[in-house]
């Protein structure tokens, strides 16, 4: 019998405890369980020429310059060339990302319910789902006014998502959920 691993988050033991004393493995107990995620209630939103990517952007707070969204990635797919330049956190709710250097190397794999925090800068990198779509959320920290530059094939700036751009996306955006207060 297969055991879990800490890796495979505590938030999907039930489900795949279950899965494998039905004899399934515990690798695919644990991706059914992050497929289970109801995102019924989410508004995903688009941006034109950024495939594979979705986003809802739940607050923008300009006094603290931080930003936080949803961001969901196609599964077994990439968005487009990135860096970042606010300082994030991020948490995995569904799936895998998998994040790939400049040339294309899977370089780290973040699966449900793994957190991390990384500062701004660093290497240009793309990512995108591992074999269910993945749900995270993104909690950025502005710290030079920008958030994400995107690149083109020759590593030219295409577009870039500051405080300014993603209080106009959220402001564009559908009302998200409210809870019921009965």
């Amino acid at each position: 019998m297969t055991k879990l691993t800490r890796r495979e988050g505590l938030a999907t033991m039930g489900t795949a405890v279950a899965a494998v004393a039905l004899g399934a493995n515990a690798t695919e107990a644990a991706t059914e369980a992050a497929a289970a995620f109801d995102e019924s209630n989410i508004n995903w939103n688009s941006i034109e020429g950024f495939d594979h990517l979705w986003y809802h952007i739940l607050n923008v707070d300009r006094e603290l310059g931080v930003v936080d969204l949803l961001a969901k990635f196609s599964a077994n797919e990439r968005i487009l060339l990135h860096k970042h330049h606010a300082d994030y956190s991020t948490f995995i709710i569904q799936g895998e990302l998998r994040l790939y250097d400049a040339e294309g190397t899977l370089t780290e794999i973040r699966p449900t319910a793994s957190y991390v925090r990384r500062p701004g800068g660093g290497a240009p990198h793309t990512e995108g789902g591992g074999d269910v779509d993945v749900i995270a959320w993104f909690s950025n920290t502005v710290t030079d006014g920008l958030i994400y530059e995107f690149l083109g094939p020759d590593g030219e700036t295409v577009a870039t998502i500051g405080l300014d751009e993603a209080e106009a996306m959220m402001m564009a955006q559908a009302e998200p959920v409210q809870p019921i207060k009965p």
